[in-house]
This record gives C-alpha cells, structure tokens and sequence, in this order.
C-alpha cells in the first residue's frame, strides 16, 4: 500500500505519465507525485531519447540521403551523451546500443519516403470530454497515406500493456482532434526488433475512452498502487531503495499537470 489518505488530481492525461505509471506505479509515485527526482538517470529513458533524436532527423532527410550509413552515423553522434554507468554493466551498454543500431537500421531504411512527414515528434493537447481532463500525447512520425495517414511510434521496448496504451491513446485523440482514424499503426519495439501493426476502428475509440477513465481512476487512488513484479524494471530503477523500505505516506493533495 502506497499511502494512508493521497487525494490526486489529473489536469492532464499525459502518454509519458501513463507509459511510466504502466510499467511500475510505485516508480511514477516517486518520480510524478513524490516529486524525489535523483541524480541517477534510467537507461531506458536515455536510449529513447537518442532514438527521438535519430528517427527525427533521419526524417527531415531528403530521400536520397536517408541511408544505412545516415543511420549509424546519427547514432553515433547521438550516443556519446549516454552515460555508461547508468547501463547494468558495459556489455549491457554495448549490447543495447547494437540492437537500437541495427533494428532502427531495419526499420527507417525498408522503403524511401518520397513526402516529408505529416508530423513529426509533435506534442498535442486537447479536453476530452468523456475523460474530463486534457489528453496530451507526442506523435513521433505521422506519414500520409493513399486513404488517410499512418502513426508510427519507435520504443525503446514494449509490451501488450503498453501496446494497448498507445492503440487507445492514438485512436481515442486522432478521433477528437483530426475527426478521423489512422489507416494504421505501426510500433516499433528496437530491442527485440519487433513491430506491431494496428488497423484501428471506432470500437477502438469508446473501447479507448473506456480504457483511460480506467487509468485515470487508479492514478487517483495512489493508496491502492501495487510494485511491479517486473525485474527487467527493478534492476534499472532509481527507487529501489525507497522500495524496500516500505512506504507510509499522509499527504494531502496533489495536481498532475
């Protein structure tokens, strides 16, 4: 039990919020409620942040330029700020920069863009009415297509939980903000060098709706979180000391902004 009386508030329904809150509640307790932020950086979150960085630029590229070699030569340059002792050991750093290289490697150069990207890496926010709060999410790459447009969204790793996050946030906001579905979705897990495909429908969007007054409902009650049971997720957290120590915690209220 994570705390005695935590009254939560959620101005807005954030994707990173709820893909941290996904993958271990007591790590989102500490980091977005608690608000204890250490020195120690996850090695997760700074493999995605290269990722962004390389699929972003590698976009802007024009075709004849988006190569196996642009590849690797972005990610090396956007490497060097990753810091190895943040990674479980060096095999572990060298291992995953490897598998990043070449499962980015497969899946930017499977076919040339002949039109640069509809969006992005945008941030977008709106109100939901059905959530009564605001949904905020970053489209990574939105690409046109013959019928309507594709989203694809490159992770460091995932899996069906997260999978299903991102189907319904996608399908919920492109439905409110655009008036229409992606024709579909494409996530890209770069570890293992998977990728999921997704035709969305509008059973997608009141499934999705569903889905997040849901999440929404337990952020709030912050009492009733549960640890992971993950250890991939321990291993490389910040607050596995705060962990087994065994929390109680009696504060009064807090925003989600």
């Amino acid at each position: 039990m994570m705390g005695k009386e935590y009254q939560v508030s959620i101005a807005t329904l954030t994707d990173y919020h709820l893909q941290d809150f996904i993958r271990c509640p007591y790590q989102f307790y500490f980091q977005h409620i608690e608000g204890k932020i250490t020195t120690q950086q996850n090695w997760r979150k700074m493999v995605q942040l290269v990722i962004n960085q390389v699929v972003s630029r590698y976009y802007k590229l024009p075709p004849a330029c988006q190569t196996t070699k642009k590849v690797m030569e972005l990610i090396d340059e956007h490497s060097r700020v990753m810091d190895v002792r943040q990674f479980d050991s060096k095999t572990h750093y060298y291992m995953a920069l490897a598998k990043i290289t070449d499962h980015l490697i497969k899946f930017l150069t499977s076919g040339k863009n002949a039109y640069p990207p509809l969006f992005l890496y945008e941030k977008f926010n709106m109100s939901i009415g059905e959530l009564g709060t605001d949904l905020s999410l970053i489209l990574d790459v939105a690409e046109w297509s013959s019928n309507s447009f594709i989203i694809k969204k490159f992770l460091v790793d995932t899996n069906e939980e997260m999978t299903v996050l991102f189907i319904h946030m996608i399908s919920v906001f492109c439905q409110k903000a655009f008036g229409r579905l992606p024709e579909r979705m494409e996530i890209f897990s770069l570890m293992d060098g998977k990728m999921k495909t997704y035709i969305p429908t509008m059973n997608d969007v009141s499934d999705g709706l569903e889905y997040l007054n849901i999440i929404k409902g337990l952020l709030q009650n912050p009492k009733e979180y549960s640890k992971t049971d993950c250890l991939t997720v321990c291993n490389s957290c910040s607050y596995q000391k705060r962990c087994n120590e065994g929390i109680h915690i009696n504060l009064e209220s807090v925003t989600i902004q």
